[in-house]
Order: C-alpha cells, then structure tokens, then sequence
C-alpha cells in the first residue's frame, strides 16, 4: 500500500481484517497505524526506491494524494 492518508489508513484497516500481510509504505508513519502492519518509510517517488518498496508484494494499491496532473513526474 503507497501511502497512508486518509483513503489509505482506511484501506490498511479493511485489509488488516483478511488476514493477509500488510506493508504500508510512506514518509511518515501515522498514529492510527495498527500494530499488525508492517510500514515502511519510503519517498515513492523515486522509482527505485518505489520498486523496494514493493518487492514481494502482491497486490499494490496506489493511495497517495498529489494533483493527478503531476502523476506522470511524480509516479513513473
């Protein structure tokens, strides 16, 4: 999971209840972050550090928060 705003914290929350691992991924760690999850302190967009940061996941949601037009700089 890249990022851990709003809409991700929710998610991490939901996948938390499945059962499966989970890997947060972001800049800073939130509070709300539950124990069971493991974060990682990553900038995702350098994309290098970006595919670390995913090695070995299987499924990858993208909830980050910057202006859609800055996407293509920002998240190649």
């Amino acid at each position: 999971m890249f990022g851990t705003g709003q809409v991700g914290s929710a998610l991490v929350a939901r996948l938390v209840t499945t059962g499966r691992a989970v890997r947060a991924v972001s800049q800073h760690r939130p509070a709300s972050l539950v124990n069971d999850v493991e974060w990682l302190r990553a900038d995702v967009a350098d994309a290098e550090v970006a595919t670390g940061a995913a090695k070995g996941a299987s499924v990858i949601y993208q909830c980050l928060n910057a202006p859609y037009t800055k996407w293509p700089a920002l998240f190649p």
